[in-house]
């Protein structure tokens, strides 16, 4: 029996010591979870880019606010409450020198620093009101106080954040001072501002503007808005001035980080401007030698993007726990990135250090990325092929592969990543080249067409020379005619042409039927539903798996319903000619151009790239814009109204169409409540006859 407990002890000890074994390898020290877009421009989790490596926390530091790495590894660290700039060699893990007071005689709040490419200190300092110059012997060499120019007089400066291109121009972020980037020369000279934020009204903000006098402005606090103010700034080798933004709208997102050109410009278009998903203060900012943008926020996300403004990954978190965890922020102030690739981040509330490992996923992507930059398209592929390999449905992977086989002249593969990723002005792009060559290759097919059909007429037209053949074309086309259902069908298409005259045929009864009608609502519906879904990738937005299919049916049939009731219980009252059975048909038979219209452009969007999509605009407007103008014409004719009257009796029929709907929707939620509470009652009725 002791042989057996014993066996059986040992045996548990061994499986247990297996499963933590196989846990310990399989588990991963990230504390946050890594995502990316989409091909439909969601968040989804993805492989991990970055893990946690150092946290440095016996530096004693006081509310840091920034950070910057030089050349040589060395970090500087803006220990704002401490009064000091901290000089830490990463390599050593010692501390390199301190500047204080006795370095820099007035250094009381620096909040920001930047060391130039000739090893020059540029310390911002809020509080002291000036920026201070240290040279690369940590002596001291200028201070940069506020303009004495009278452009400058009536803002206020107080330097958070600075930065320094090649020329010796300096870049000030000002904390109290929405303005804009104040920019000085090397000798202090004030430049004036680099670049500014703009104002972004709200819709309620513009219409008040529109109807307050400039008295009732002035005593409206909501519409004295200021823009955003910068939060931090940062210059890259090539001399590229980038900026971030806090304290912005939701509105506004999309434009908290800015990329500018040499006159302070955005470079990042609407489209293409990266978006902070995460939160509305970014903290701070860093581009690498291969243009890679990382950002920070005040919530602990950092956001990775191309040079292009593409978001590569992000990831990281608030520390909401309460106790230290590794990778988790409850005030992330500021980053940076060293020549390893290695991002350090510094926690202002907590005062300590962290960095972040890139792991093979991300070092991958970004060595295909830098392949590609340059102009190695081949060789970019491969390493696109890699990350594809580690997740088959990396959207930037995807990017990648179709750009590099774009550019290597293989269009049609290029498309099928391109889709794939989601990218439908690159698609557009690729197919404009496979368009291209498809018509060099069948313009001779396309010529011999043509003449076929030339020939054939002029033979038409010689065997037809007594008009038999066209008589019999009548006579057929008459047959049809004649037809109940297919001559009330056609019937439709001359009203297109006519409505005047063949609405008022169905007016007095001369044509149209309710089961045409009905076949053409159908149709309609068909059609539209081919619309939704149908069209072709670059002008399909909406995939079918994500609409609601029997929302838009009960809605399309529901709204048909609501005009055709609401109309005529409307012109009853106003003296209106028309039968229910004749407003039923007006529409159907006012349709053909807009059914005509919506074929046309699900047919041509699989042929036309974006250059052309004026012209499915074009054919969608003229389309519904006829159909409109034929039911109008019809409820003139079969009202007999005039203009006025019809233009009266179609508004009030879509106010009285609100009521209902309003009303349907009032009933729907009673309803639901009263049966909730009659099914509630008799449930407790019965638990107590039960009981």
């Amino acid at each position: 029996m002791k042989k057996y407990f014993k066996r059986t002890l040992l045996l548990m000890l061994v499986v247990c010591f297996t499963l933590l074994q196989a846990l310990s390898v399989g588990a991963s020290q990230t504390t946050s979870y890594t995502k990316t877009l989409d091909d439909d421009g969601y968040l989804v989790r993805t492989q991990d880019a970055y893990l946690p490596d150092r946290t440095i926390t016996n530096l004693g530091l006081s509310t840091p606010n920034d950070i910057f790495i030089d050349d040589a590894g060395l970090m500087y660290i803006a220990d704002t409450d401490n009064s000091r700039v901290l000089i830490y060699d990463l390599s050593t893990e010692t501390v390199v020198k301190e500047i204080n007071r006795e370095v820099c005689d007035g250094i009381t709040t620096p909040k920001g620093v930047f060391v130039d490419g000739e090893g020059n200190i540029f310390i911002a300092d809020t509080a002291a009101a000036t920026v201070f110059k240290i040279d690369k012997e940590y002596n001291f060499v200028a201070r940069f106080d506020k303009p004495d120019t009278p452009i400058y007089s009536d803002a206020k400066y107080d330097p958070a954040k600075v930065a320094v291109d090649a020329g010796g121009s300096i870049y000030i972020v000002c904390e109290s001072n929405n303005t804009g980037i104040v920019q000085l020369a090397g000798t202090g000279e004030f430049l004036g501002y680099f670049t500014s934020n703009k104002t972004i009204l709200s819709a309620k903000q513009v219409f008040l503007k529109l109807i307050y006098t400039k008295e009732q402005e002035l005593k409206s606090p909501s519409l004295n808005a200021n823009p955003t103010t910068f939060s931090n700034i940062f210059v890259d080798k090539e001399g590229t001035v980038y900026t971030t933004s806090m304290n912005g709208t939701q509105s506004l997102r999309t434009d908290l980080i800015k990329k500018h050109s040499t006159d302070g410009s955005n470079m990042y278009t609407k489209e293409g401007r990266p978006g902070v998903i995460s939160t509305a203060h970014t903290t701070d900012i860093f581009v690498d030698a291969q243009g890679i943008i990382y950002a920070s926020d005040v919530d602990g996300f950092i956001t990775i993007y191309t040079a292009s403004g593409d978001l590569i990954f992000q990831f990281g978190a608030k520390n909401a726990y309460g106790t230290d965890i590794s990778g988790l922020f409850t005030n992330l102030s500021s980053l940076t990135v060293d020549n390893k690739g290695i991002i350090w981040t510094v926690d202002s509330e907590k005062g300590y250090l962290q960095s972040f490992i890139p792991t093979d996923y991300a070092t991958t992507i970004y060595t295909a990325q830098n392949l590609y930059e340059h102009g190695q398209y081949e060789q970019s592929l491969v390493e696109w092929n890699k990350v594809l390999r580690l997740n088959q449905m990396s959207v930037l992977a995807h990017k990648g592969v179709g750009k590099a086989y774009y550019q290597d002249g293989e269009y049609e593969r290029a498309m099928e990543h391109f889709e794939i990723a989601g990218d439908r002005i690159q698609y557009s792009d690729a197919y404009w080249q496979v368009r291209r060559d498809q018509v060099a290759d069948n313009i001779g097919k396309a010529f011999i067409f043509i003449i076929i059909l030339i020939v054939l007429r002029i033979a038409w037209a010689i065997g037809d020379r007594k008009k038999a053949l066209s008589r019999k074309k009548r006579d057929l086309g008459q047959k049809l005619k004649n037809v109940p259902v297919i001559g009330e069908l056609w019937y439709a298409f001359r009203t297109a042409r006519h409505p005047i005259d063949r609405y008022y045929d169905i007016r007095v009864g001369k044509n149209g039927s309710v089961i045409a009608a009905t076949i053409m609502y159908i149709v309609f519906f068909i059609t539209y539903m081919v619309y939704q879904t149908g069209k072709g990738f670059i002008f399909q937005y909406t995939k079918i798996e994500d609409m609601d299919i029997s929302a838009i049916v009960v809605g399309f049939f529901a709204i048909l319903a609501l005009f055709i009731i609401c109309n005529y219980l409307v012109t009853s009252i106003n003296d209106g000619d028309g039968t229910l059975k004749q407003i039923y048909m007006i529409p159907a038979y006012g349709l053909i151009p807009a059914w005509i219209s919506m074929i046309a452009v699900i047919l041509f969007s699989y042929v036309v790239t974006y250059n052309e999509s004026f012209l499915l605009k074009v054919m969608l407007v003229v389309g519904v814009g006829w159909t409109l103008a034929n039911i109008f014409n019809g409820l003139s004719t079969v009202h007999d109204y005039s203009f006025g009257q019809t233009v009266v009796s179609i508004i009030v029929t879509i106010l009285f169409m609100l009521i209902a709907a309003v009303v349907v929707v009032i009933v729907i939620i009673m309803w639901d409540q009263l049966s909730d509470f009659l099914i509630t009652s008799i449930k407790e009725v019965i638990r107590n006859v039960t009981a």
